[in-house]
């Protein structure tokens, strides 16, 4: 394998199980010169931060297991506890001041904003040290900084939607050393950031077309997300210029739509899902990656009826043609589906959040497997009586790829473009959405055949559906999206979409689409006869920002709460709780 080379410092995993492979497979490069490994290293290092691409251990077992169901994957619906009253926490389910329920997770609170600047801390270093040379070590190293700054953009957006105003105009200045960063407007944050990213997607090609033949070798190497192919690049920073200017359109529409309109008309959008495998098997039971963290947290992923409803259509038993061709492999069969048939009739239920309604089911022996770390396939298969997400296709896949965009997601934001013409994409919503399902079907169906899990149960690995089977189902929920007759039920269904293909894989992307759009609606929480309509719409500050920055703090203290809605919401949807009254679906 040819030599990469990452950072000035070793890049290291969380367990000693996979520090040797690491180790060899990157050397920890010391002794960098200026001219080369440094701006190449530093660019496959950031690549690699955690909470940027690839995401973590430590924060997906708290969002799921360590904070009992209350963390964002719960509150959105996405992700959850088989719930009775024997969860009795839940009874605070409405608590957003910040001391029970949403607030008593600081694991995630805290770490958020610091991942921000630990991700892409060195941008700077490359900023400072990319001043320094000229000529061709410019020509070939220039890149590197460019790209950088892609990923310095795009995490400034995610910490925007997670927190609204941020310290970043102060927060990386290298050798200027700026301790107490004052904290910028969430709004000019999205628009500087989006700006550059333009820019940046017109100057990548010259970029490139400057290095030697020599520095493009070393880039496709370092570049292990694609390969040194720059057009891909350029693709992605696209989508997420058009997915941040729809987010920001019902605040900023001129502005939106001069982005949108400008990336529609250089159509170069992504033409295939851009994923990349990490160098090494993903562990259920070990290593630092997400993958562990449902692992581990594997009775915590039972699919909400949210998600569920939508694929089943209500009838539990799979039904190609009629029910979501995904369902099969994004979710587990329960222990009612028939097995001795072949092929195998599968069976699919999901988790309410009417915890009462819910229990006398369970009083009566509808419950799950409880026992192991990693539970046992067989086991699973003979006592969950609710559908968890697929073991093979999520928590046992050790050849789950890093997500950086897809083209089913691509499609969906198309869909929304088109809905409220914000731009001319050359077809109609519901087309995006047809396309949408016939993407994300051949995105899921190639990450289950792909997984190592369980290969022999063909329960687990199921044969992807027939074209017909997949265009039948897409034309029906694009006559139903059609059906609708105002811009906000087709929105529902739009979302409805969203939630189906990122599910479990992108929780915080549809937390942040859920606080803008206030769709999908969500079930009420029912516990104890308490009946609660929470919507947690931002992360809390850091606790240390109080001290360490505190005049600087002052200026943002007023929203450092759970409720105070990210810029982006509409004025005309703050009201709006995007919750049922009731458990009706139609």
């Amino acid at each position: 394998m040819k030599k990469i080379f990452i950072g000035m410092i070793a890049f290291s995993l969380a367990l000693a199980s996979c520090k040797k492979s690491i180790e060899k497979e990157f050397p920890n490069p010391e002794n960098y010169d200026k001219t080369g490994n440094l701006f190449a290293g530093m660019f496959t290092k950031t690549l690699y931060s955690w909470k940027l691409y690839v995401q973590d251990y430590g924060e997906w077992w708290w969002d799921l297991a360590g904070n009992g169901g209350v963390g964002v994957a719960g509150y959105s619906q996405v992700s959850q506890r088989y719930i009775t009253d024997r969860y009795a926490w839940f009874s605070t389910f409405d608590d957003l001041t910040g001391t029970t329920a949403f607030g008593s997770y600081p694991q995630l609170w805290s770490n958020r904003l610091g991942a921000f600047y630990g991700s892409v801390n060195t941008w700077a270093v490359i900023k400072d040290n990319i001043a320094a040379v000229s000529g061709t070590d410019l020509d070939d190293n220039e890149i590197y900084y460019s790209l950088t700054t892609v990923m310095k953009d795009y995490a400034a957006l995610l910490a925007v939607d997670f927190y609204n105003n941020i310290p970043y105009s102060e927060a990386f200045k290298g050798k200027d050393r700026v301790f107490f960063p004052k904290y910028d407007d969430a709004k000019e944050i999205y628009k500087s950031v989006m700006d550059e990213l333009k820019k940046l997607s017109e100057d990548l090609p010259g970029q490139f077309n400057k290095m030697s033949v020599s520095a493009k070798a070393v880039f496709k190497v370092q570049d292990i997300a694609f390969a040194g192919d720059v057009n891909q690049w350029v693709q992605y920073i696209n989508s997420i210029r058009l997915k941040f200017a729809i987010r920001i359109s019902g605040v900023e529409e001129a502005f939106a739509k001069s982005h949108i309109q400008d990336v529609l008309t250089k159509n170069n959008l992504p033409t295939k899902d851009q994923v990349w495998p990490l160098p090494y098997a993903l562990k259920a039971d070990a290593g630092g990656e997400w993958i562990r963290g449902i692992g581990e947290s594997w009775h915590t992923t039972f699919i909400p009826d949210v998600i569920m409803r939508r694929m089943n259509r209500n009838s539990t038993i799979y039904e190609p043609g009629i029910d979501d061709p995904r369902l099969p492999v994004i979710a587990m069969p329960t222990k009612f589906s028939d097995l001795t048939v072949t092929p195998a009739v599968g069976d699919y239920r999901g988790v309410n959040y009417n915890a009462d309604g819910q229990k006398p089911a369970y009083v009566a022996g509808e419950k799950y497997y409880t026992g192991g770390v990693m539970g046992d396939l067989n086991e699973h298969l003979k006592q969950n009586s609710r559908s968890m997400y697929n073991l093979a296709t999520y928590h046992r896949n050790e050849t789950f790829p890093v997500y950086m965009m897809s083209l089913a997601e691509t499609d969906l934001l198309l869909a929304e473009v088109a809905l409220k013409n914000l731009g001319t994409t050359g077809k109609t919503a519901a087309a995006h959405i047809k396309d949408a399902i016939t993407h994300s079907t051949n995105f899921w169906y190639t990450l289950n055949q792909k997984s190592p899990f369980a290969t022999t149960a063909p329960i687990m690995h199921p044969t992807k559906p027939s074209a017909s089977i997949i265009n039948t189902y897409a034309d029906s929920i694009a006559a139903r999206f059609d059906s609708r007759t105002n811009t906000e039920d087709k929105m529902e269904l739009l979302m409805q979409q969203k939630y189906v293909h990122l599910n479990l894989m992108c929780p915080y992307e549809l937390w942040a689409e859920l606080r803008r759009t206030r769709h999908p609606k969500l079930e009420p929480m029912t516990f104890n006869a308490k009946v609660m309509k929470p919507l947690p719409e931002r992360l809390r500050y850091p606790t240390d920002e109080q001290k360490t920055n505190p005049d600087n703090y002052a200026t943002v203290k007023s929203q450092d709460n759970f409720t105070t809605p990210i810029f982006w919401v509409p004025a005309n949807l703050r009201s709006v709780n995007p919750y049922w009254d009731n458990y009706n679906y139609e």
